[in-house]
């Protein structure tokens, strides 16, 4: 089709990607707001708490998805100083990514760890917490993993592209990092970090198999 009216289709198209692309930036700022907002939220919480708030719906996906989920939290591990419920966001969004990376690579044996241990000292002495969740997927692409935290980018035909960037966000708000990396022989581990309680233990965790 040519003529006036392809122009015009294309006229509409453009202004509607502009539009989208305009809200999408509306949502990533208003995000990054609501995060700086809620610094206050934070708080002393079990480790094993934040898990155990976000396990019925990580096996709710699991039972549909055939993915076996498993927990494990040191024991003696410190309280994580956090906004809980931007933190359980972060491990629900991570967990879900996973498991569908495993559906859509047809897995035969899917399976999902959850774990948090004490990451290692660091400088200053300031203590922290490194969140795990660990599929055996094939792995991220070469080409994807440079883009993985891009704002937009997004490898799901209805996705808007927001996750892994806004739980970056999430984590970087907290002071601490998230990254990923290859699990051996097979899959990926996207690691996050957050900052330990300074005075206290919690009461230690035992490993759960869910």
């Amino acid at each position: 089709q040519h003529g006036p009216q392809a122009v015009g289709d294309v006229e509409v198209a453009m202004r509607r990607i502009a539009e989208q692309a305009d809200r999408a930036g509306r949502v990533i700022k208003s995000v990054h707001d609501f995060v700086r907002r809620r610094d206050q939220a934070r708080v002393p919480v079990r480790p094993g708490a934040l898990l155990e708030a976000v396990l019925p719906l990580v096996n709710l996906q699991a039972r549909k998805l055939g993915v076996r989920v498993e927990t494990r939290v040191a024991a003696g591990l410190p309280d994580v100083v956090c906004d809980r419920t931007m933190v359980e966001q972060v491990l629900l969004n991570l967990a879900r990514n996973a498991m569908q990376a495993m559906d859509q690579a047809r897995v035969v044996d899917p399976s999902l760890t959850l774990e948090v241990v004490l990451a290692p000292a660091a400088a200053g002495g300031k203590r922290w917490l490194e969140f795990r969740v660990i599929d055996v997927g094939l792995g991220i692409p070469e080409a994807v993993q440079q883009q993985l935290f891009t704002p937009f980018f997004t490898t799901k035909a209805e996705g808007m592209g927001l996750g892994l960037s806004l739980c970056r966000t999430v984590v970087e708000q907290h002071g601490g990092f998230l990254g990923f990396e290859p699990n051996l022989p097979q899959g990926t581990i996207f690691r996050f970090t957050l900052p330990a309680q300074s005075v206290g233990v919690a009461t230690a965790d035992t490993d759960s198999t869910a």
